[in-house]
Formats: C-alpha cells, structure tokens, sequence
C-alpha cells in the first residue's frame, strides 16, 4: 500500500507545468469602501480559490491568461480579467437560500448556518448524494443499505430535518421503509455545494423542526460552451461510475445537460464478510434558464432517474425498480422596485415508482411479497425581499408542500410458521398507505436588521395549516402465527371513525443577534421550530420500517413536535488561523418516537417476524444538549490542517432514558497539501462508542468506537485532464455506525447482526472539462 501512495505522488509531482504569475488585490463594499472579509477568489473553469482576508486581500498564483469569479455571501458574484484585480468592488445583495454562491463565509446570513464546498467526490465515488455529508461537522449517516442512506444532523432525521434541492424542490419516499430517500434521487457529482442551517432559525422555507439543508445542484458559470466527461472505479465492489455534462450560455439563456450510469456490487467489509450493495442506476438532468426581461430569470428543471437491481442488506425485501422524475419551475426579478429588491417563484411536482420484494430473501419459501407503492409530491414558494432603507431586510411570503402516496402488499403465503404447506396459498392483501394526502400551506415573515456597522438582529414568524386525509383505510388482518380468524384490528377499529381525516395549526418563529467584526463572528439564537407527523408516523400499517426488525403503526393522532433551540457560537478568520465553537440547548416537547407494545393484541404482528408484537409511534417529551467546533490552521502556502469535532447527547423525559438513535462523539482530523497542479489529503474520523441506549426503542447493544484513515489524491494532468485515487479505510478497519441497520431476512446473515461499513477501497477517476 505504501508504494502504491508513493507511487501515485510521483505521477503527479511529474505533471505538465504552466506559464503563471502571482496576482495580488483587495475586494471592497462598492457603497461603503469597507474592506471585504472572507470574499471567495476563484479561477473561472478551475478548483482553484482563496479566501480575502480581514483587510480584504488576497494573492493567488493564475495562469496569465485567466478570470476570476469573487464570491460573497452577500454580494453580487463578479467575474473579471486579472489585470483589473488590483482593486475590486462589490454590489451588497442578499439571497434566497439557492442562490448562495460558493464557498461563501460560513455563519454569515441565515443565523447558524454553514455552506459546505464538497471536495470528497475529488477522489472517490459516493453511492448517493447522502455521503457527501460524511465530512460536514454535526452529521452522520442513517444507513439501511448502500443506496438507502440519508444524512441525520444531531438527534435529529428523517422528516424532521427539512431537506430539498435547489431551494425548493422535495422528491418524497414511495418506500415506508425509505430504500428511496430524497438523497437517492439527485446526481451526486451534480451537486455544486450544500447548505446547512443548523436548526430552526429560519422560517422561511418550510417547516423546520431540526434544520434546514439545502443540495445546490450546478449552473453555467460563464458564457460559451462548456461541459465535462469523468469516469471512475472503485475496487472494493467493482463499481463503475460514469457521467458527461454540457453546459452552453449566452446572455440571454443557457442549458444545461447532465448524465450518469452508476454500476455498484457487493463490498466486503472488514472482516472480509460480503455485504449485499449492488444497485444500477441511469439517471439524467435538464435545466434551461431564460432571461425574457433586464433583471427576470425564468429556470426550468427536469430529471429522471431509473434504477433496478437495488439490495437493502438492512431491510426485509430488495428493490427491483425504483423510478422517479421531478420538475421545476423558477422565475425570478431582481431590483422590481425600489423597495421589492427581489421576487421569487417556484413550483414543483415530483413522482416516485417503486417496487419492493422478496424473491432473493431466504422467505421466499414461505410467502411471496409484492409491494408496488407510488409517491406524488408536488408544492411551490411565492416569496418578496423587501428593503424598506438600506439597514433593513424583509422576507413575506406563502408557501404550500402536497404529499400522496398509495399502494398495497400483496402477500402469498405457501407455508404455515410451523410448516404446513397450504394449497392452494392464501393471498392476503395489506394496505400500505391508505390511500393517503397530507397538505401544509404556511405564510412567513423574517426581517433582518443591522442596527450599527457591526450588530444585526433577524426576527421570524410563520404559520402553518396541516390537513391530512386516507381513502382507503386499512382493515382488519390475520395475526402472524395465530389461528385462523385471529384478527389485528384495522385502523378504524384501532382508532376509531374520526382517524380518517385531521387538521391542526402549527406556529413557529425565530430570534437571533449578530456581532462580526474583523474576522470574528458572535451569534446567539433561539428558534421554535414545529413540524406536524409524517404521513409514516401517522398511518404505517404494520411495516418493518425502522432500525430494527420490529413492525410499525403509526398513529393518526400525533401531536405536532415543537422543537425550543437556543445555540451561542463564535466564528474567528484571523489569516492562517481559522477557530470557532458553539453550544446549543434543545427543549423538545411532543417528539416523535416508538414504543413497543408488548403483550397487547391489537399489535400482533401481521408478517413473519423476529417479534411477537409491533411498535407504535408515540408522542414523548425530550432534550438534547451538546457542542460543535473547528479549528483550521494553514501551516505553509501549501500545507493546511483542519480539524472538527461534535457531541450530542439527547434523554427522553417521558421513559427516563437516552433518546434513541443518536451518534456518540465524533472528530475529524485532515491534513492536506495542495499546489496549482497537485492536491493530496489524509483524513482521519475517530467516533467514540455509543453506551446510551433506548431500551423501550429496542437499543441493547453498546456500538463500539472505531478510527478510520483515508488517502485521497489528485491533479491536474493536462488543461482539461483532471486524476485522481484514493485508499479509503487504509487500516481496513472492521466497524459500523450507530445510526447502521441491522440484517433482516438475509442470506448468510442473522437477522439483529449489524450491516458492517466497506472495508479498505482503492478507487480512481478521471474527469475532463472543456
């Protein structure tokens, strides 16, 4: 292994070399003359980029011949040539949430909030978007199977973390298990960035339990025809990913063209046990914007993704088809009035079809399992900046999400649970979803204002009206492993005549105070944040659909969580030394967990299972408390070091016990040298064990600790031609996540065992852009 790293160093310290000349300048604010700190200095068409410092000045070593792009958070982005780089202005601006540019100073508009510029796709090839959250501070992974993983942000998951793409655009699970999270429907190499808020301290996008992020996927960033072709392959697996974009802008429109096959297998894990991973996928994006007026953008958006063949190692049945698309439409006015400084809409409508099964699980003897399921998804943002003087920001608008799902389980049983065959099979009939809709129409108001030149207050409020619906109830079924005419009350019978329709009112809001200054951000924030149930929350019937091998039923009568966060943080950019830290408090009343209904009849379990009786989703009172920090030092021109680390620690107050499902303490540690035409990294993540269990959630065994280490590096081999490797897990360390799913009804497996993550990887890619 140490030759094969030596090996590739000296491949790529033998790269071409470029006639280039070091640049020097300073950024500043166009209407006040204030130097401009922490703006992104970017050479157009590359990965290279700095950062300007607290007087606004910046070096960088560029070809002569090139652009730079300076990007700020809250200023327009400006493209120039380097002979104007001396001294450059700024417009102030401010954004909606998708219109972030890159690599902008973390923390600096929406309170507590981060943008992260992914460079881990630089040297390995992620099985879906969910692992581009491996590196970002605070996150872990829920993990069911390779393909259905989806990021978790400190106790919180699922629904409770408000996830979409491009600002808006929601693509729901068909799945009740969720083998298809949003994460699973986006290009993961399509992803230009990713923005985290990291809790509810905004309230203008939807509501916000635990969080908000954000995918940003790619747009033109310059005129002309462009585009790329990159192939890569990993060995641990033999997976295969290739992909080609397009991208062609003129100043009244642009396009652009993206498309991927992915061709993942099994992967043996530490132990050199083989775990079930394979997927395939074909998936593709297009997007056209146009430019009708001076200061309007009209932006169209489609994509589709077809997989098939996809194993869930965590999860009772695999996934023969799992087909989505999702359209988008934006339209935009920038500087409408003097006072509506801009106006943004947005709709969307997205599709899910998706298939699960059993025929390679080891049951197939004894049943066959057919489950078809839909997912409809469809809302949209209306939404004014409005800047009554220039110390003032107002953001006031509507918003709505529309959610349906159908679909039924149709199960043939052959074979009794003590063996006696019946003929013919009896068929019996689950209603999956129950034909059910969920709608949310909230109304927003958040305003931010900067009362002196270095302290801004930002205030929100918002509202909204919940209605939830089934058509097709689910009804009474036969008890798993009980006489015949042993019946499982039906949601009706469970809950009565009024389940089938609810409505509720939810209200949340947000106040926080900034001071920055030199490099140095102080911030101090609470949020209420309130999410009403899911619609697996509310109406799962009897569905293996959590970490475990329990089933699942939801309950039509949850209340809605009401998350009470109040966080302090500091952020320092001083030069070479970047630092920062902060602690946030959570009162968390109506939470949303499962108990396990042991010994009660109306939750005999309905399909072959580990477990006589099935959990129900409860309302319960809980807290979590803990800390996240960084420090970054740049040690030399070419040599920085970066480091983070993050712990929660969440109790349920109602069963007097830890929350369930929450990741232990986790560091990350990365060392890396990087010059215009080599990068190279190792990256470390020590997590200590997991010993705060759940036992009414069904949690009995401590996760063990465990420390990684990998190896990525990469260049520039020709203009264009970008390479690079990786060793990932060099140790070829045998260890699972907290968060990971056990086996269930698997070959070669126990059910309970935990899914183990890869062993030691090797991978490549190459990429080309013109």
């Amino acid at each position: 292994m140490q030759k094969f790293i030596i090996l590739l160093f000296v491949i790529f310290l033998g790269f071409e070399t470029y006639s280039q000349e070091k640049i020097e300048g300073k950024v500043y604010d166009l209407i006040t003359d204030e130097p401009i700190a922490d703006a992104t200095v970017k050479v157009v068409g590359e990965n290279t980029f700095t950062s300007t410092d607290a007087a606004g000045k910046f070096s960088l070593v560029v070809a002569k011949n090139a652009q730079l792009e300076i990007n700020h958070l809250n200023y327009e982005t400006k493209i120039i040539q380097i002979e104007d780089a001396g001294s450059i202005a700024l417009t102030p601006r401010q954004n909606s949430l998708d219109e972030i540019l890159l690599s902008s100073n973390p923390l600096e508009d929406i309170t507590h909030s981060i943008t992260v510029v992914d460079d881990i796709k630089k040297g390995s090839q992620p099985r879906n978007a969910a692992e581009l959250f491996n590196d970002i501070n605070g996150f872990s992974i829920q993990k069911r199977s390779a393909m259905a993983s989806e990021p978790s942000l400190r106790a919180f998951k699922y629904e409770q973390m408000n996830i979409k793409f491009d600002g808006a655009t929601k693509i729901c699970p068909a799945c009740p298990n969720r083998m298809d999270p949003i994460t699973s429907h986006v290009i993961p190499e399509e992803i230009g960035k990713i923005e985290v808020v990291k809790g509810p301290y905004t309230v203008r996008f939807g509501q916000t339990f635990g969080g908000v992020v954000n995918m940003v996927t790619t747009t033109p960033s310059e005129q002309g025809l462009h585009g790329s072709v990159q192939a890569g392959y990993e060995l641990n697996g033999e997976n295969v990913v290739t992909r080609a974009e397009i991208q062609y802008a003129k100043e009244k429109y642009d396009f652009t063209l993206n498309g991927e096959y992915r061709d993942f297998g099994n992967y043996k894990d530490g132990n050199g046990v083989e775990t079930p991973a394979g997927f395939n996928t074909v998936s593709y994006s297009a997007k056209l914007g146009l430019v009708p007026f001076e200061n309007h953008r009209l932006q169209l958006d489609w994509r589709q993704k077809f997989g098939k063949d996809i194993d869930h190692a965590g999860l009772p049945m695999d996934s023969p088809k799992d087909d989505s698309y999702a359209a988008a439409l934006d339209y935009s006015i920038d500087k409408w009035t003097k006072t509506i400084q801009n106006f943004t809409l947005k709709g969307y409508y997205t599709f899910v079809d998706h298939l699960m099964n059993n025929a390679l699980r080891p049951n197939i003897t004894m049943m066959d399992a057919q489950t078809p399921v839909t997912s409809n998804s469809m809302g949209g943002k209306m939404e004014f900046t409005l800047r009554p003087n220039e110390n003032a920001l107002i953001f006031a608008g509507l918003d709505a999400e529309i959610v349906k799902r159908d679909g039924d389980r149709t199960r043939t049983v052959f074979m009794s649970p003590t063996g006696v065959m019946f003929n013919p099979p009896r068929v019996f009939i689950d209603k999956v979803w129950q034909d059910a809709t969920t709608q949310d129409f909230g109304a927003f108001a958040e305003a931010t204002y900067k009362f002196s030149k270095h302290w801004s207050v930002t205030s929100g409020i918002r509202s909204d009206f919940v209605f939830a619906e089934v058509l097709d109830p689910a009804l009474d079924t036969q008890a798993y492993g009980k006489p015949m005419g042993t019946m499982v009350p039906g949601f009706e019978n469970l809950y009565g005549s009024q389940f089938a329709k609810t409505d509720e009112n939810t209200l949340g809001g947000n106040f926080g105070i900034k001071y920055h200054k030199n490099g140095t951000l102080v911030q101090l924030a609470y949020g209420l944040g309130t999410r009403s149930a899911s619609m697996i929350e509310r109406y799962a019937y009897h569905m293996a659909i959590g970490v475990d091998s329990y089933e699942y039923v939801g309950n039509p009568y949850l209340r809605p969580e009401q998350n009470n966060q109040l966080e302090l943080a500091l952020n320092v950019n001083k030069g070479n030394l970047t630092f920062g830290a902060g602690v946030f408090y959570s009162v968390m009343k109506d939470y949303i967990s499962a108990v396990y209904r042991n010994a009660d009849p109306n939750f005999w379990v309905i399909f072959a299972n580990a477990k006589p009786y099935a959990k129900q989703f409860v309302n319960v009172d809980a807290n979590q408390i803990g800390f996240d920090a960084f420090f970054g030092y740049k040690i030399t021109k070419n040599i920085s070091f970066d480091s983070n680390i993050a712990y929660t620690d969440a109790h349920n107050e109602t069963y007097h016990e830890p929350l369930a499902k929450v990741s232990p303490f986790t560091a990350n540690f990365s060392l890396k040298y990087e010059t215009e035409k080599l990068w190279a990294d190792i990256r470390t993540q020590v997590v200590s064990e997991q010993n705060k269990l759940a036992t009414s959630f069904g949690e009995t065994e401590i996760t063990p600790g465990h420390t990684t280490v990998d190896f990525r590096i990469g260049g520039k081999v020709y203009k264009g031609l970008n390479m690079g490797a990786s060793v990932l897990n060099i140790f070829d360390t045998a260890y699972y996540n907290h968060l990971n799913f056990n086996y269930n009804n698997a070959f070669d497996h126990l059910t309970g065992d935990k899914v183990y993550e890869p062993g030691r990887n090797v991978s490549v890619y190459a990429i080309y852009k013109f």
